[in-house]
């Protein structure tokens, strides 16, 4: 957004902007009701509401189906997609045979990987058809197809920032977006933050 972050409570995000240390204000994890509320509340006060920060990827797509993105189109905020790699699932380096450690062991283990295996080779051929792409770069234009998102992925080293700066500057085809809702549609769903029910 090209502004420094500065996180206060909730609800002094109007101050914050009318003392002008802030041009805007960003959310994390509102539902749509609650992106509504926030919305009607900061424009009484003569504030944009720019975002809502949300999980959301190419396997947990919860605010495709549970009127967040459609919220967030209708009031003009965009929405910043946090784990848009799932917890470095959909990069392509996890399979049935090297799996994630830690927490991620519970969620992404050997049957789920083995589930998932279709759509990270659709990943790896449709970044292949791109000028070689990787996996992280498709999932992450997958997002970026959609004008109204945004990603903040993470990452851990200058090669990984790289590679993660491949995803723009180029666009997925139309019906390549569809065939990969469609491959990750046959994979099971996974957990996400709780706050978005609210």
């Amino acid at each position: 957004f090209g502004h420094d972050l500065l996180v206060v409570p909730t609800g002094r995000g109007a101050e914050v902007v009318k003392q002008g240390l802030a041009k805007s204000v960003g959310v994390s994890n509102y539902s749509d009701k609650r992106l509504q509320e926030a919305h009607s509340k900061l424009k009484a006060r003569g504030v944009p509401l720019a975002s809502n920060q949300v999980h959301y990827n190419l396997l947990y797509r919860l605010p495709e189906t549970n009127g967040v993105l459609e919220k967030c189109q209708e009031l003009g905020v965009t929405l910043v997609a946090y784990s848009p790699l799932a917890q470095g699932v959909l990069s392509g380096k996890y399979d049935e045979k090297n799996l994630p450690t830690g927490p991620r062991a519970r969620i992404y283990n050997e049957s789920f990987m083995r589930k998932a295996r279709p759509l990270i080779e659709l990943m790896r051929e449709i970044g292949e058809n791109h000028g070689g792409k990787s996996n992280a770069q498709v999932a992450l234009n997958w997002l970026l197809c959609n004008p109204l998102v945004t990603v903040i992925p993470g990452a851990k080293n200058r090669q990984q920032v790289e590679d993660l700066m491949g995803a723009i500057g180029w666009e997925l085809e139309e019906g390549e977006v569809i065939e990969l809702r469609k491959a990750a549609l046959a994979v099971p769903p996974v957990q996400g933050f709780p706050a978005e029910d609210l």
